[in-house]
């Protein structure tokens, strides 16, 4: 299914209008097309390019959030593992978690236990339907011996051993959620990047309940990033799924709501793997003396850490990586480690993520503490018809989210006289998926077989077909036409990104920009720092498909090159002077 980018649809009437392109917005327009409304949806930046693309990799019920007594989102957000899970197998693994206990741990051991237990608890449908490789065992008690045989980087004093669990890996958060966006397309919705909602289009209803008099929104005001054109779209309901600019888009009406954003920055790092490559398979819950803790994942060969759990005052769009944060990781991190273990420094990061939570506001907490449900408001009662927003919520539990707002949507008087089609997403396949629920394995052994005369070695094989499921033929049509599409972008070790990957980003998936390539469709950008060359051979297979000149290309690849860089300049430490 092909994500094209045709603005002659903004001049098409519609009756869902999602404003917002993370996984939020994604499937609540998921939910609205398979439900035969007529859906549009716009993101200003990249699809998943803001909070959705900067997670922990994980679909997780959230233990930590028993810790504040929020079983209700816990239990969901565990139902909705298993969900995601069985709709796109190739994209997601089982991975064991340790929460290791010390004499001196808070909560102490006991109640770690009681949690990870009560965890497993409110998961107990997590194997219903699920094929042997995503079936999650159940937890367990690891002495301090096989602890450290398993975690031999661990500070040993006082340890007593580990609790251990299971969570499912979301190995590239980006592919997801590029396969729930092209389930809505299949479903019949428009989404379109790089388009911003400037402003609703409004006509009064004849009623002043409010100083301002109330209005009925038909419609969004959008503004073409790329070319600077602007359009009117109608629509007989708007969904406001901005996330961390939620509230932002709301002040372009000009009155009070009364809906706020609690916006939580979380910075994670990828680094070198702690205790060196290949010493722990495990994902380890690493919790300070201090109270503060960190998940340490391994991923792709190295280690992602996080994340931070602090409040943001700055825009969303100004959030940046500072060196605070680095080190607040870095601290927290290196006092787990035991005697004799080197250090993680600065040196040892590769590069950092950061996201904003859209948390709901929560009076008297701070970000750590807030509450991790979602809200739906209806303006309707504040003098604006027809206009819904969406606070709070995670990337696990989008997919409820959605269904939950469309839903509501149809129940409205906006959608008086729609009749929806079935759709049930609980058993939908996401876009590429060989098939709902079962064991992608056979599928991809069978894939790294297939048309071996095209002369792509097993690992570029597999990472195709891990990447695209059943969509890789259609990378692999492109190499056969020109054999040159099979060449690596990059030849560091373990880049296993190809030039086709480049030509499908743009003439299947959307990509309008180097970054939308690099960082969301390929590997590449979530792997550190992309260098110079490798944003260069990006470019020149990128240029011409997007229609830009020599001159045009050459300038994006200076642009990029120095937006990394500034990037990168913000959290490293400034070089003491002597």
């Amino acid at each position: 299914m092909r994500i094209e980018r045709d603005l002659s649809r903004l001049q098409d009437p519609y009756d869902v209008v999602v404003v917002g392109g993370g996984i939020t917005g994604v499937c609540v327009a998921r939910e609205a097309a398979g439900r035969g409304l007529r859906t549009l949806l716009v993101e200003k930046g990249d699809f998943g390019g803001g909070t959705s693309s900067a997670t922990t990799k994980y679909l997780h019920g959230g233990i930590r959030y028993l810790e504040t007594y929020e079983f209700r989102v816990v239990r969901e957000s565990l139902r909705e593992r298993r969900v995601l899970g069985l709709a796109a197998p190739h994209l997601v693994e089982q991975k064991r978690f340790l929460m290791p206990a010390w004499k001196w741990s808070e909560p102490s051991t006991p109640l770690i236990g009681a949690g990870v237990v009560l965890y497993s608890a409110l998961g107990f449908d997590a194997n219903k339907d699920a094929p042997d490789s995503l079936r999650i065992p159940r937890p367990h008690w690891l002495n301090k011996n096989k602890l450290l045989d398993a975690v031999p980087w661990l500070d040993p004093d006082e340890l007593q051993g580990a609790f251990a669990y299971h969570d499912t890996l979301n190995l590239h958060p980006e592919r997801l959620l590029l396969a729930f966006l092209k389930s809505a397309v299949s479903a019949g919705a428009t989404a379109l990047n790089h388009i911003e909602a400037v402003g609703f289009v409004t006509s009064p209803t004849g009623q002043t309940t409010s100083d301002a008099g109330d209005v009925i929104v038909d419609g969004v005001t959008v503004r073409d990033l790329l070319t600077g054109h602007t359009f009117d779209v109608r629509a007989r309901t708007v969904v406001n799924a901005g996330g961390p600019w939620m509230d932002l888009v709301l002040a372009t009406l000009g009155k009070s709501l009364g809906v706020k954003v609690n916006r939580s920055k979380g910075v994670h790092l990828l680094t070198k793997p702690v205790g060196g490559a290949g010493v722990v398979t495990d994902t380890v819950f690493a919790r300070a003396r201090s109270g503060k803790h960190v998940i340490i994942s391994p991923w792709m060969g190295r280690s992602f850490i996080g994340p931070t759990d602090t409040p943001e005052t700055v825009g969303p769009d100004e959030t940046r990586v500072d060196h605070t944060d680095v080190e607040l990781i870095l601290d927290t991190v290196n006092s787990t480690l035991a005697p004799g273990v080197a250090p993680l420094t600065e040196a040892d990061i590769e590069a950092t993520t950061v996201g904003i939570r859209p948390l709901i506001v929560d009076e008297g907490k701070d970000s750590y503490h807030t509450s991790r449900r979602h809200e739906l408001y209806d303006h309707g009662p504040s003098g604006v018809q027809h206009l819904w927003s969406i606070g709070g919520g995670k990337w696990t539990t989008g997919r409820a989210l959605g269904e939950e707002a469309v839903e509501t949507l149809i129940g409205s008087p906006a959608l008086r006289g729609f009749t929806p089609r079935r759709f049930d997403s609980t058993r939908v396949a996401a876009g590429g998926a060989f098939a709902w629920a079962e064991d992608a394995e056979p599928y991809l052994r069978e894939a790294v077989r297939s048309r071996a005369l095209l002369g792509l070695d097993a690992e570029v094989r597999m990472h195709l077909a891990r990447l695209y499921g059943t969509e890789h033929e259609r990378i692999l049509d492109l190499v056969e036409h020109d054999r040159l599409l099979g060449a690596r972008i990059s030849t560091r070790d373990g880049m296993y990104d190809v030039a086709a990957q480049v030509v499908f980003a743009i003439t299947d998936e959307g990509a309008c920009t180097l970054s939308d390539v690099i960082d969301r469709r390929l590997v590449l950008g979530t792997l550190g720092s992309v260098e110079p060359d490798e944003i260069a051979a990006v470019a020149t297979i990128a240029g011409p498909l997007l229609g830009w000149s020599f001159e045009a290309t050459n300038l994006a690849i200076d642009d990029e090159v120095a937006r990394r860089r500034a990037i990168e300049v913000l959290w490293r430490a400034p070089a003491k002077r002597h």
